[in-house]
């Protein structure tokens, strides 16, 4: 059998708009800007899976303690090229028909950081035109060359001595690069940025906490929302035809002790929905106000059409933590 080495081809935004059709590949971390993560193959039935045998298999890189050996990847297929995370933040490229190593990245990071008391996951990267993006465990966001691995640009997104880490895998879109934060635990303020995705430059700040004056303040006292939380660490999905962001926001901070924040605590357990020009905030639903069980809302929202009540209706679905699954109308 001939193998050949797979060419690399651009992932535009019109082919991320469309990526339901592009069957052969898994071009996003939720599959397609929906968040079905649903893929129509359909060699693999039930009359087929008991044929199934193990073609190649690759060995990540050993974890330097055992908190840097969990595994949340999700691999993006372009073409016959696989894009992963392996931990803590290290970007590989493989040949997906033969799982031959094509390049690998691994980021410079202090010692101190690899040994910090929260999660230390990578769930995946992100692909726009020839350029693949990875948040890194000390809170920053790196553009590396599709072919090479070579590195385009490095920004921070947060302070990792704070307590900012990103473990989500990005979301691109027309030109940007949407990220969000994790650092609850730590008391941070949490927030969703857009980047230049040719530049770096970041071009809005969402915070997930409003300061004093702004919408949503009222649901705070004192200075509690310095350190309240609403971490963003799981990737959200997008409308292009409403041209609507959604992000999902987790437990306000601290997290199990409510006295010393009294009030709902908006914007967490919320989804949110930005206009991904500006980030201006267009909604909002909050699952669980004054959260002390962990609750979160840190689950990807799925968008779809329906028919609700005899209309047509936009759709979002989103099964909280809190035992309820809800719809929301878009």
């Amino acid at each position: 059998v001939l193998l050949v080495q797979p060419v690399l081809a651009q992932v535009s935004y019109e082919r991320l708009v469309n990526a339901a059709e592009d069957h052969d590949n898994w071009l996003t971390y939720s599959g397609t800007y929906r968040s079905e993560r649903y893929s129509r193959l359909d060699q693999i039935n039930t009359e087929t899976v008991g044929d199934l045998k193990v073609i190649w298999a690759y060995q990540m890189q050993p974890a330097i303690n055992a908190g840097n050996g969990l595994v949340e990847t999700t691999p993006i297929v372009v073409d016959g090229i696989m894009y992963l995370t392996e931990p803590p933040s290290t970007v590989t490229a493989l040949d997906a028909r033969t799982g031959k190593m094509l390049w690998t990245w691994s980021p410079q990071m202090p010692d101190e950081v690899l040994h910090i008391g929260f999660p230390r996951v990578n769930r995946g990267v992100a692909v726009l035109d020839d350029a693949v993006y990875v948040g890194t465990l000390d809170a920053r966001l790196v553009s590396l060359d599709a072919a090479t691995g070579a590195v385009r640009w490095d920004v921070e997104v947060g302070d990792n001595k704070l307590g900012f880490s990103l473990t989500l895998a990005p979301l691109a879109i027309d030109g940007k690069i949407i990220v969000g934060v994790s650092g609850a635990e730590a008391g941070v303020r949490g927030y969703v940025d857009a980047y230049d995705s040719a530049t770096g430059e970041r071009l809005w700040r969402f915070h997930t906490i409003p300061a004093p004056g702004e919408p949503g303040s009222e649901t705070w006292e004192g200075d509690a929302w310095q350190t309240g939380g609403g971490s963003t660490w799981l990737t959200g999905s997008f409308d292009p035809d409403l041209n609507l962001l959604y992000w999902t926001v987790g437990n306000p901070a601290p997290d199990w002790n409510g006295d010393v924040r009294p009030g709902d605590n908006l914007y967490s357990c919320s989804v949110i929905a930005l206009d991904p020009a500006t980030g201006e905030l267009k909604w909002h639903f909050q699952f669980t106000p004054h959260d002390t069980h962990d609750w979160d809302a840190n689950q990807i929202p799925v968008l779809f059409d329906s028919e609700f009540d005899g209309e047509d209706r936009k759709i979002l679905a989103l099964a909280n933590r809190n035992a309820f699954f809800y719809l929301l109308d878009r």
